[in-house]
């Protein structure tokens, strides 16, 4: 049920960037962004760091559910990827949707893996619970000459954690005075 609600709300998300009354521009051909997307999981899954700058324009932006500012550039990019294969050596990324208007790309994806290394989070860093994760997630991206100029990746952060096995605790109430 979790699923098919994060899927829905993803979809109308992907619904309103794409502005169903707005002209279609020139795009990407499907056959493109295929192949594209098929580097990006080559990317990620083996991972083929080379495909960076073939993929990502030198002044790219991704930002994240999971970090306060957006990573910057091709180092930027390395950073974030280099992150999440050391907190999951085992990851794998798949795509289930994708939908591709003009110049933007929106994309279904899973991510399943086990968290045997730390998890850097803006708060600090969270030890490894040796637990398997499965998350979904969506990623919109606007292209500029072939390339991904911004990433914008959205995902449930807290149900991830959950499946990490942490709890939220409710803040203490202040001292009395």
């Amino acid at each position: 049920m979790k699923k098919l609600v994060l899927f829905a709300c993803l979809l109308a998300l992907a619904c309103m960037v794409f502005g169903a009354d707005q002209p279609a521009k020139a795009g990407m051909s499907e056959k493109s962004v295929s192949e594209l997307l098929d580097k990006v999981l080559e990317m990620w899954n083996k991972p083929n760091l080379e495909l960076i700058p073939e993929l990502y324009t030198a002044d790219c932006q991704a930002f994240t559910s999971s970090a306060p500012a957006p990573y910057a550039g091709h180092e930027g990019i390395r950073m974030w990827i280099e992150a999440n294969r050391a907190m999951m050596p085992d990851m794998l990324m798949t795509f289930s949707e994708v939908v591709t208007q003009g110049d933007k790309t929106a994309t279904v994806w899973t991510i399943t893996g086990t968290q045997t290394g730390p998890m850097l989070l803006p708060g600090g860093t969270l030890p490894a619970t040796g637990r398997k994760v499965s998350i979904t997630g969506l990623a919109i991206d606007y292209m500029k000459d072939g390339k991904f100029a911004k990433e914008v990746v959205i995902f449930n952060l807290l149900d991830m954690l959950m499946q990490l096995g942490f709890t939220l605790q409710p803040p203490q109430p202040p001292p009395a005075q």
